[in-house]
C-alpha cells in the first residue's frame, strides 16, 4: 500500500528580530513544537496498536496450541490468567482506539483506509528526519541558545541581587514597625503623663492664684482709694479667702502662712470699706440731696463693699444697715412732713358740721383743725370736677412752689392722692432698693429686709395715717372722704401690681380711718332729713333746694359706686327718709293740687340730676323716683281736670257705679253735654296756663300736659260711648265708635236737645293746638 505523504512543518530559516539567523520566534517555535507534539502522540498510539495487533497474533496462536491439547496440565493452569489478560488486553486496545479515534493524523489515516503498521513506520521515518533537522539546527543555533543561557544566568544573578534587597528592606520595615509600635506606646504614656501634670499644675495654679498674697495686692488694700481700681481688689482678695476657706480642712502649709494676712487684709477691708459707706449714708443728710440718685450712682456702684462686710464682718455690716435705717428713717420723715405742711396750706374747705343734706350753715373747719372763714363756697354735694383725681391716673404729683406762685387749691382727696402717690413711689423704689443691696448672694434675708423697712418709713406712714385720722375726725364731706376711699383702693392695687407687700396694712389702715367716718357723716346726713320733717316748710311749688342737693349727693354717691356697691345701704336709707320727707313737705299746702304740684317738680329735679349715672345701683334709684313721679302726676291729672270738666268725669263715674246706661236717663246726658259744650274751650286755655305757670322745666311741663289733656280725650271718648249706648238703647242709634259725630247729632236732634254735642275729633283738634306749647 502507498504511503501518503502527511505534511509536517519544518523549522524556516526566517529570524527574528534581534535573533541569530535560523532561531524562530516564540510564535513560530511554539506552533512547530505543537505540531511535533501531536505527531509524536499519534506515532505513540500508532505504535501501541502495533504492538497490541502483534500480540494479539501471538496470543491467538498460542491459544490454538493450548487448544489442540486440552489434557496438558499446564494448559489447566494457565487457562483461567489468560482469560484475564486477554479481557484487559483488549479492554486497553479498545481504550486506546477511542483515545486515539479523535487524533487528526488517525483520523487522515483511517478515513484513507490505510494499514496502520505502514503508517506507523512512515512516521516514525518521518520523525527521524525531522529529529535530525531539528539536532541540526540546535547545532547551527548553539552559540544563540549560549548567549541566551548568559543572558538568563545575568538576569537570575540581578534578581537574586534584588531579592536579597527587598528581604533587607523587608526586615528593616520590620524593624520600624516594631519601633514605630515602640513610639506609639512611649507617645500614650507621654501624653498621660503630660495630662497628669497639666491636671495636677492646673491644680496648683489654682490653689497658688487662689492663695498667693501679692504685694500689689496689699498696697492697693492698705493705701489705695475706694474707686473701680480698689473695687476689683476686693474681689481678687474676696476670692482668695473663698479658696483659703475652702481648703481649711486639708492641712496645706501654704495655707497656714497665708492665713494671718489674709486676716489682717479683711480686717483692714472692712475698715475701710466701713469709713467708705457710712460716709457717703450720712452724706443724705446734706439738703436738698436726691437719695434716689445717690442710692443708684454710689451704693449699687460699690454693692460688693457690702456684700463683703455681710460675708466677712456681720457687725460692721449691722452698723452700716442700722445707720443707713436711721439715715432714711430722717430723710424720709423730713422729707414728708415738710411736703404734708406745704399740702395742708393748699386745702380748699369742703363742708362742716353745718353743711348736712337739710341744714344750710355756713361754717367750715379747716383740714388740719385750723378754723377758717368761708370765702368761696364749695358744693359739698355735687361731685363736679372731683371725680378727675380719681380717674386721671397719670396725674402727677402737685407742686407745692408751683401751686403757691399760681395760687392754687385743692380738694382734701387731691391732695390725699399727692401725699399717698408720693408714699408708695418711694417705698416701692426704697424696697427694691433694699432688696437689692441688703441681700446676700445665696438668698434674700427677707425679714430683715422688711425690719429695716418697716424702721425707715414708720414716722413716715404715722405721719400719713395721723393727717388721715385727723382729717376724718373733722370731716363732713362724705364725698370727699369717699373719694379717699377710692383712691386708697386705687393705690393698693397699683402696689399689689408692683408687688410690693409692705404698705398693705398702711391701706388697711387708711380704710378703717375713712369708711366708719363715712358711714357717720352719710348717717349725720339721714338724721338732717329726719330732724327735717317738723321744721321745713316748703315756700311755694317750686323744686326745694333739699331736692337739688339729694340728686346731687345721690348722683355723687352712685358715680363712686361703678366697681364697689358699700355704698348702696345707707343710699337706701336715705333716699326712704328723704321721700317720706317730700311728703310730708308737700303736705304742708292748703290744697291737693299744689301738693302733687310741688311733688312733680322735686321728683323731676332729682331723676334730672340722676339721668347721666350709668354704674351700679343706679337703675333702683332712678326706677324708685320715676315710679313716684308717674304716681304723682297721675293724681294731679285727676286734680287738674276736676274744675273744669268735674261735672262730666263725675256724670261718667256715676253711670258706671250704676251699673250701666240703662238706669240713667237721657235728660242727665244732656246737661253734661250741654256743660262741656259751653266750658271746654275755655278749660283748655285755663289748663294750659295752669301748666305753664306751675311747671318751669319744659320737658316736665310738656310731659303733665300731655298726660292732662290725654285723659280728658279718655273720659269724652268714653262720654260719647256711653251716649251712643244710650241712643242705641232708646232706638235713636247713634251709630257707635265707628260712626262720624254726626250721626250722634242727628239722633239728639230728634230728641229734642237744645244743641249738639261736640265731636272727638273737633275736641282732638284743639287739643292738638296745645300740645306743642312746651315742645324744644
Amino acid at each position: 500500500m502507498e504511503t501518503p505523504e502527511l505534511p509536517i512543518d519544518l523549522p524556516g530559516t526566517t529570524t527574528a528580530a534581534g535573533l541569530p539567523e535560523g532561531l524562530a520566534t516564540p510564535v513560530q517555535g511554539n506552533s512547530l513544537a505543537r505540531r511535533t507534539s501531536q505527531k509524536r502522540q499519534s506515532l505513540t498510539g500508532l505504535k501501541f496498536l502495533n504492538e497490541l495487533l502483534d500480540d494479539h497474533d501471538h496470543d491467538h496462536d498460542h491459544d490454538n496450541d493450548l487448544i489442540t491439547s486440552p489434557l496438558s496440565p499446564k494448559a489447566e493452569q494457565e487457562a483461567v490468567p489468560l482469560s484475564f489478560q486477554d479481557d484487559l488486553a483488549f479492554e486497553q486496545v479498545g481504550d486506546r482506539i477511542s483515545e486515539f479515534q479523535e487524533d487528526e493524523f488517525v483520523k487522515q489515516a483511517l478515513a484513507k483506509g490505510m494499514d496502520l503498521r505502514e503508517y506507523a513506520h512512515h512516521i516514525e521515518s518521518e520523525l527521524d528526519i525531522v529529529g535530525q533537522d531539528h539536532e541540526d539546527d540546535y547545532v547551527h543555533q548553539s552559540q544563540a541558545f549560549v548567549d541566551l543561557h548568559g543572558q538568563i544566568k545575568s538576569c537570575d544573578e540581578i534578581l537574586e541581587t534584588m531579592e536579597n534587597l527587598l528581604s533587607i528592606f523587608q526586615t528593616d520595615l520590620g524593624n520600624i514597625s516594631t519601633e514605630i509600635q515602640t513610639l506609639q506606646t512611649k507617645s500614650v504614656s507621654m501624653s498621660i503623663q503630660l495630662k497628669n501634670r497639666m491636671a495636677v499644675e492646673n491644680h496648683l495654679n489654682e490653689l497658688l492664684e487662689g492663695i498667693l498674697v501679692t504685694p500689689q495686692l496689699i498696697r492697693k488694700i492698705y493705701d489705695g482709694e475706694v474707686d473701680d481700681t480698689w473695687l476689683a481688689a476686693l474681689g481678687d482678695l474676696n476670692s482668695k479667702m473663698y479658696h483659703a476657706k475652702a481648703r481649711q480642712g486639708r492641712h496645706i502649709r501654704a495655707l497656714k502662712e497665708v492665713g494671718p494676712e489674709l486676716e489682717r487684709l479683711r480686717i483692714k477691708t472692712v475698715e475701710k470699706i466701713r469709713e467708705f459707706l457710712l460716709a457717703k449714708i450720712k452724706s443724705f443728710r446734706i439738703p436738698n440731696t436726691n437719695v434716689q440718685i445717690m442710692q443708684h450712682s454710689v451704693l449699687l456702684k460699690y454693692k460688693e463693699l457690702n456684700q463683703f462686710v455681710m460675708e466677712r464682718h456681720s457687725e460692721v455690716a449691722t452698723e452700716i444697715r442700722q445707720t443707713y435705717a436711721n439715715t432714711l428713717r430722717w430723710y424720709f420723715s423730713n422729707q414728708f412732713e415738710n411736703y404734708a405742711t406745704g399740702l395742708e396750706k393748699l386745702q380748699s374747705v369742703v363742708g362742716d358740721k353745718h353743711e348736712m343734706l337739710c341744714t344750710d350753715e355756713n361754717a367750715r373747719k379747716g383740714l388740719f383743725g385750723t378754723t377758717k372763714a368761708l370765702h368761696q363756697k364749695t358744693n359739698v354735694f355735687a361731685m363736679g370736677t372731683r371725680l378727675e383725681t380719681l380717674k386721671n391716673q397719670d396725674a402727677g404729683l402737685i407742686l407745692i412752689h408751683v401751686a403757691n406762685e399760681k395760687n392754687l387749691k385743692y380738694p382734701y382727696e387731691a391732695l390725699f392722692r399727692s401725699f399717698n402717690l408720693a408714699l408708695i413711689d418711694n417705698a416701692s423704689s426704697e424696697y427694691l432698693f433694699l432688696v437689692e443691696y441688703f441681700s446676700k448672694r445665696s438668698q434674700p434675708d427677707v425679714e430683715g429686709i422688711q425690719a429695716v423697712f418697716s424702721q425707715i418709713f414708720e414716722p413716715t406712714l404715722k405721719l400719713g395715717l395721723a393727717n388721715v385720722k385727723e382729717y376724718a375726725d373733722s370731716c363732713y364731706d362724705a364725698i370727699g372722704i369717699l373719694l379717699c376711699l377710692r383712691i386708697n383702693h386705687q393705690l393698693a392695687k397699683e402696689l399689689e401690681r408692683r408687688r410690693i407687700p409692705m404698705l398693705d396694712k398702711y391701706g388697711d389702715a387708711i380704710h378703717m380711718a375713712l369708711w366708719p367716718r363715712f358711714q357717720i357723716v352719710v348717717d349725720m346726713h339721714i338724721e338732717s332729713v329726719r330732724k327735717a320733717k317738723t321744721k321745713i316748710k316748703p315756700k311755694n311749688v317750686h323744686p326745694h333746694w333739699i331736692a337739688r342737693r339729694y340728686g346731687e349727693f345721690a348722683s355723687s354717691l352712685l358715680m363712686l359706686n361703678d366697681e364697689q356697691t358699700d355704698v348702696m345701704p345707707r343710699l337706701a336709707l336715705l333716699r326712704l327718709e328723704t321721700s317720706s320727707l317730700f311728703e310730708i313737705m308737700s303736705k304742708t299746702f292748703p290744697d291737693t293740687k299744689s301738693r302733687l304740684i310741688f311733688l312733680i317738680n322735686t321728683f323731676d329735679l332729682v331723676l334730672t340730676l340722676l339721668a347721666d349715672v350709668r354704674t351700679n345701683g343706679a337703675e333702683a334709684e332712678i326706677d324708685h323716683w320715676k315710679q313716684a313721679l308717674h304716681q304723682s302726676i297721675a293724681l294731679f291729672v285727676e286734680e287738674e281736670l276736676k274744675p273744669y270738666f268735674g261735672e262730666l268725669i263725675s256724670f261718667i263715674r256715676m253711670v258706671e257705679i250704676a251699673g250701666g246706661v240703662s238706669k240713667v236717663q237721657l235728660d242727665h246726658f244732656e246737661r253734661a253735654s250741654y256743660g262741656f259744650s259751653n266750658t271746654w274751650r275755655q278749660s283748655l286755655l285755663s289748663i294750659n296756663t295752669s301748666v305753664i305757670q306751675h311747671f318751669s322745666s319744659f320737658k316736665n311741663g310738656t310731659l303733665v300736659l300731655h298726660q292732662v289733656l290725654g285723659q280728658l280725650i279718655v273720659y269724652y271718648t268714653r262720654f260719647h260711648s256711653l251716649l251712643d249706648e244710650k241712643l242705641q238703647e232708646l232706638g235713636a242709634g247713634g251709630g257707635g265708635a265707628g260712626v262720624a259725630s254726626q250721626n250722634t247729632a242727628v239722633a239728639t236732634s230728634k230728641r229734642g236737645w237744645s244743641h249738639q254735642p261736640v265731636g272727638i275729633q273737633t275736641v282732638m283738634v284743639e287739643v292738638k293746638k296745645f300740645r306743642s306749647n312746651f315742645l324744644p
